[in-house]
């Protein structure tokens, strides 16, 4: 016998209370998972529709049938509505998948040229590119770099023979003025990226990019790389 449409609604919502509590255990509270669901900011978009399925299933829980009947009948896009937070909830999308990867980032060695460097960085309107040793994110090189450079009466001349090893005591990324840099390893999720770039917010040190290695250690090679643009319109 097939399920009814409001059966299917319940056993879906039952499912969700699992998901939804697996995900709260290591937080104290009382009442409902969902609600505490519906209330975390990176479920901020799901709010409403939450806080709706619960009062629809409140009802169909709570209150006696008609004849047997249920009084209310689901409708076919709330079915669907949980059908999609529960595949995102059990099948999390990884920051991994979202990030540029290694063989995509515009990088560099120690023993490269400068100026074609920071040529490619102006014509792809990028401001940061990692310095990479073995795979090795080293440090990074920005406009912050000469910036800082000039600021400690640095001479160092800008020809077609420069390295970027001229400015190698600059690139450690402790010496990136207003600039932030992080590790995360290659199974975080892009839920857990994002909060990390929402919760980093600083307005004398803003967190620009996150490196990705296999377990967010700075001395393993790197995998990939995200910004906060990354995350952006893809939650």
């Amino acid at each position: 016998m097939s399920q009814t449409r409001t059966e299917q609604f319940l056993e879906l919502y039952k499912r969700l209370e699992t998901v939804a509590a697996s995900l709260m255990r290591d937080k104290k509270r009382g009442g409902s998972a969902v609600f505490y669901l519906a209330n975390m900011p990176r479920y901020a978009h799901w709010k409403n529709d939450l806080d709706y399925c619960r009062e629809v299933r409140n009802l169909l829980q709570h209150e006696v049938k008609i004849d047997g009947a249920y009084a209310v009948e689901p409708s076919e896009q709330m079915v669907k509505f949980l059908e999609k937070v529960l595949h995102r909830l059990e099948h999390p999308a990884l920051a991994i998948d979202h990030a540029t990867k290694r063989p995509n980032i515009l990088s560099a060695g120690l023993n490269d040229q400068l100026l074609p460097i920071m040529r490619e960085m102006q014509r792809q309107s990028f401001s940061h590119v990692p310095i990479l040793e073995n795979d090795v994110v080293i440090g990074v090189f920005s406009e912050n770099t000469v910036f800082q450079a000039l600021l400690d009466n640095s001479c160092i001349p800008l020809t077609e023979d420069t390295l970027v090893s001229a400015f190698r005591d600059y690139l450690p990324i402790s010496r990136h003025l207003g600039h932030r840099f992080a590790f995360i390893p290659a199974n975080l999720t892009l839920d857990d990226a994002r909060e990390i770039f929402d919760s980093a917010y600083d307005r004398n040190r803003k967190l620009r990019t996150l490196f990705i290695t296999q377990n967010g250690r700075p001395d393993e090679p790197l995998l990939a790389l995200m910004t906060p643009y990354d995350v952006l319109d893809r939650l």
